[in-house]
């Protein structure tokens, strides 16, 4: 059965910048939900799934988004209830009515009912707290708010608690460069906006908080972090020549046809004869390409 968008999506590079709405543009973003739902009900199959497009600009973060937005809110504890349990030292992310920041609890002035936390706060004005497992620097930032893709997606109903226990669970890998490039850009509906950034929220040396982490195909070289990683988009066939190398539950695979001749990656198709088993992208993904997109699809058992 084919699924359409239910409303047309359009990228702008900037604020005041031209805004282009094509169909190509819902379509990969609602890959990245499709895959989501796919790899929830096979817990025990890898899926892969190797795209061949014009360009592949915007394509990684657009399928990026769409997983992140699919992805269950987090159940946090009120944060009387955290604040009862910290130990003194503990590190731990809050979201106040303006900030998120990270800093070490110093313990609570029950008599004014105040929080240390590198200062004092009224505990009636944090908006959630949650405990991290270290913390090296303390890191403060403005609290975004949820723009129009998020009202969208229903993730403003979770905002708070996305923020302050985000799912850490999708890597992009390729030229870091032009992916963050592609993180600037805004992605809206009718009249309104948002950047893409204020949702896949990219790890940065300063940032409190986070939940996409950013590799440089380079980096697969050495050994990286990917064990709780559930999605990795392979940004350009030189990511991609990595792909059985990563047991993530999920793989997107994005070549860029203006830079190669080959119409599907090579790996993938070695990948699939040899292990893997075909999956419908339109009866078992509910989705299907945009034009000028080629696509397959297959999952490997873990």
């Amino acid at each position: 059965m084919q699924r359409y968008a239910p409303v047309e999506l359009s990228l702008a590079d900037e604020m005041a910048g031209p805004v282009v709405a094509a169909d190509w543009i819902s379509r990969l973003f609602l890959l990245g939900r499709a895959v989501s739902r796919w790899s929830l009900r096979h817990i025990d199959s890898q899926l892969v799934v190797a795209l061949s497009v014009p360009t592949r600009a915007y394509a990684a973060v657009l399928v990026g988004t769409g997983w992140m937005t699919a992805t269950a809110p987090p159940k946090i504890q009120g944060v009387r209830e955290v604040l009862a349990d910290l130990p003194i030292g503990a590190a731990v992310r809050v979201v106040s009515q303006n900030r998120v920041f990270t800093e070490r609890f110093l313990g609570v002035d029950s008599a004014q009912d105040r929080v240390h936390l590198g200062s004092k706060w009224q505990v009636e004005k944090l908006q959630a707290v949650v405990a991290l497992p270290a913390l090296s620097d303390p890191h403060s930032q403005p609290l975004p708010k949820p723009g129009a893709i998020s009202r969208l997606t229903g993730l403003d109903r979770d905002w708070i608690a996305r923020l302050c226990s985000p799912p850490q669970d999708l890597a992009l890998i390729g030229s870091v460069s032009r992916l963050h490039e592609d993180l600037g850009a805004l992605l809206g509906r009718d009249n309104a906006s948002e950047p893409i950034e204020n949702i896949l929220l990219p790890w940065g040396p300063r940032t409190a908080t986070w939940s996409t982490r950013v590799y440089s195909t380079s980096q697969l070289d050495d050994e990286i972090p990917l064990n709780d990683t559930r999605l990795v988009v392979l940004d350009g066939a030189p990511a991609s020549r990595y792909l059985r190398a990563i047991e993530s539950p999920v793989i997107v695979s994005v070549l860029d046809r203006s830079l190669s001749d080959e119409s599907v990656p090579e790996d993938a198709i070695n990948y699939r004869n040899t292990g893997g088993q075909p999956v419908s992208l339109e009866r078992e993904l509910h989705w299907t390409p945009p034009a000028g997109v080629e696509a397959i699809a297959f999952e490997v058992s873990l």
